[in-house]
């Protein structure tokens, strides 16, 4: 019999504290992870640590390479590329389900809350980028498929973990722009128009990877 929401292991809650150390570029592309210095600083042995690492090799979070050991991956052009197109191809079928429900109690009211984030002048540039990163996530998961959620889950640790890197290098106007992209979006959705709400979410898509290309 399988066991839901069974607790995690020692080895899924190292794995679960050195991804996000990873997302949030704590541990910096390329670096190298000394499995004994990681468990010495997580109070534990080598064993559960390897374990995670292999996990996080297994989700392209690390790059593990014979003889020489464990590296943070890098984020080249080529992932970012490949992040985007998985992006569309997960977000464009949400979308287009969002509108033709014209976004159910739940969504809507993300949708407004958001509206009403980003109207706040106090708001930094981070919490403008991460309101904008919710909101797909939240057509996402309004689509009500737990198990296409669940694939686009892993996704979104690498597209946070791109919005950190590059949280330096976004100029204001870029994030004006995202958020008025945003409301493109949000108003194909509330009006229920499918085509509307897909067209200018790939606008969007396309819009973030051109200025990623250009800041690499």
């Amino acid at each position: 019999m399988i066991q839901l929401d069974a607790p995690k292991t020692k080895k899924n809650l190292i794995y679960e504290t050195l991804k996000a150390r990873i997302v949030r570029n704590e541990f910096r592309p390329l670096e190298y992870l000394n499995e004994k210095d990681l468990a010495y600083q997580m109070g534990t042995s080598k064993t559960p640590i390897r374990e995670a690492l292999q996990e996080l090799g297994r989700n392209r979070f690390v790059t593990i390479i014979p003889n020489k050991g464990c590296f943070v991956t890098n984020i080249s052009l080529d992932d970012i590329r490949e992040i985007f197109e998985l992006r569309q191809i997960y977000e464009c079928a949400a979308v287009r389900v969002a509108a033709q429900r014209q976004g159910d109690g739940g969504l809507v009211a993300q949708l407004k809350q958001y509206e009403e984030n980003v109207s706040k002048e106090s708001n930094s540039v981070q919490e403008r980028l991460l309101a904008g990163y919710q909101i797909h996530s939240a057509i996402v998961q309004a689509m009500g498929n737990s198990r296409l959620y669940e694939a686009y889950a892993n996704l979104q640790d690498h597209i946070v973990r791109i919005r950190i890197y590059f949280m330096q290098r976004y100029l204001h106007h870029r994030v004006t722009e995202s958020e008025e992209e945003h409301r493109a979006i949000i108003e194909a959705i509330l009006r229920g128009d499918p085509n509307g709400a897909e067209e200018a979410l790939r606008e969007h898509l396309a819009h973030a990877l051109e200025f990623i290309r250009q800041h690499i």
